[in-house]
């Protein structure tokens, strides 16, 4: 369902999220992207979805995830429209996103399947689910599908790079 929200940095966003037993989720299998929120924990499978009770996401709680998700599906869309590339594997994969890793976790990263983001320490980062960081991330899994670099020197460096330029 065509759905809105408050993200931490781009204002009111619109987004497509997914309607789940009368309530909505940060889910969508039209263009397969779903977030979830890793409550400050470390654990994939202990992760829950991003909720709200009607399709506009505007508590707090939700404010990183929604960020989250609208940078996944903005990417996700240039990738297509720019590119013709049907997410980062041209094989239309889910985009998967988690929020809230760790506790004070300064970083965000691809691991090969899926992006995480750390809410920051407050002092230094903010949560680190910026338009440009979410592109950065994704960017990585487009790497490793079309370029397949080591992850390691000169080619690592070209990796990073790369997704600096397209964040």
């Amino acid at each position: 369902v065509n759905a809105s929200g408050t993200s931490l940095y781009d204002g009111t966003v619109n987004f497509v999220a997914d309607s789940n037993s009368g309530s909505y989720r940060l889910r969508q299998s039209v263009n397969g992207v779903e977030t979830f929120d890793l409550n400050e924990g470390t654990n994939y499978n202990s992760a829950s979805d991003v909720t709200s009770s009607t399709t506009s996401f505007t508590a707090a709680s939700v404010h990183t995830g929604v960020q989250a998700h609208f940078g996944a599906e903005q990417t996700l869309d240039y990738f297509f429209t720019e590119h013709s590339r049907d997410s980062y594997d041209n094989v239309g994969t889910t985009l998967l996103s988690y929020v809230s890793y760790s506790s004070n976790y300064n970083n965000a990263f691809w691991d090969g399947s899926r992006m995480t983001y750390g809410d920051g320490d407050g002092t230094n980062y903010n949560p680190l689910v910026s338009l440009d960081i979410v592109g950065h991330e994704i960017t990585h899994g487009v790497t490793q599908y079309s370029a397949n670099l080591v992850y390691s020197y000169e080619s690592g460096a070209l990796n990073e790079s790369f997704s600096d330029i397209f964040g």
